[in-house]
């Protein structure tokens, strides 16, 4: 008797954990979100899921970042985020996450990305071929000045030359490694839809 009690018990407990799996999983696939995409043409670079961090420029050139909330219909739900910097109480730094509130943006308010494609650096950035340019150049001139040197002399118009190259060189590095991917024909961000509220 008392072992046919049990098993009844075990049978009924069965479809009560049957029961609320079901209801979970109901649940958690009524709240799923649409995912955002960032193509260049047809090949996906980035996808944006509910929990990332995005960070991006608006249409009046102002930057966010946030952790993205939910993407429904073609709007974005961002909680947005800010490093907040501040002094312990023994002077040291240290730096603490805000949380600023809720926005809701449509997709077309938003024009520009940070570029993660491409590693920008120092180097390839050209920043570094610029300053070494103008430097040299601005050198030059000084040194030109103070020793009373004849600026345009050929030996130093080669090596004023050389380094208005680099220079130039730093600024096709600049013009060809983006720090922001502008989104217009080359680049589009599209919202692939898996709710049923299109």
């Amino acid at each position: 008797m008392v072992a046919s009690l049990h098993l009844s018990i075990f049978h009924a407990m069965k479809y009560y954990l049957l029961l609320i799996f079901l209801l979970v999983a109901f649940v958690s696939f009524s709240q799923t979100s649409d995912f955002l995409l960032l193509k260049k043409g047809d090949r996906t670079l980035q996808t944006f899921f509910p929990g990332n961090t995005i960070d991006f420029q608006l249409d009046n050139g102002q930057w966010l970042s946030g952790s993205i909330i939910k993407i429904i219909h073609d709007s974005i739900f961002i909680e947005q985020q800010k490093n907040q910097g501040y002094l312990t109480i023994w002077g040291t730094p240290a730096y603490q996450l805000m949380n600023l509130g809720m926005l809701k943006f449509h997709i077309n308010e938003i024009v520009a990305l940070p570029n993660k494609e491409k590693g920008v650096s120092v180097i390839n950035s050209g920043a570094l071929f610029q300053v070494a340019g103008a430097a040299y150049i601005t050198l030059n001139i000084a040194n030109s000045i103070i020793q009373k040197d004849p600026f345009f002399a050929a030996q130093n118009l080669t090596n004023v030359g050389i380094a208005a190259g680099v220079f130039l060189f730093g600024k096709i590095l600049q013009w060809s490694h983006p720090k922001q991917i502008t989104i217009g024909k080359k680049y589009q961000l599209q919202i692939l839809h898996l709710t049923d509220n299109k």
